[in-house]
């Protein structure tokens, strides 16, 4: 069983470390029509287990740039 959680370790949180390094980045969910992209990507924001790659994204790059005050972060997203 993939769960949503690997996924982000193994594929998001390397991407999100580049973006903290000041690259771009980009995860994009791509295939077929009720595959479970949409669960995977949002999931159940308010619910550990269940939260789907966007909120965990957002939760882990926010909590970074708390934790570093070396730098001054400008978040920008589209």
């Amino acid at each position: 069983e993939l769960r949503v959680e690997t996924i982000f370790t193994e594929l998001a949180y390397p991407i999100i470390d580049f973006v903290l390094q000041g690259y771009n980045g980009t995860i994009f969910a791509y295939g077929q029509t009720g595959t479970g992209k949409t669960f995977t990507v949002s999931g159940v924001p308010s619910d550990n287990e269940l939260k789907g790659i966007m909120p965990r994204s957002f939760e882990t790059i926010f909590n970074l740039i708390k934790s570093d005050t070396s730098k001054e972060y400008l978040v920008r997203a589209s």
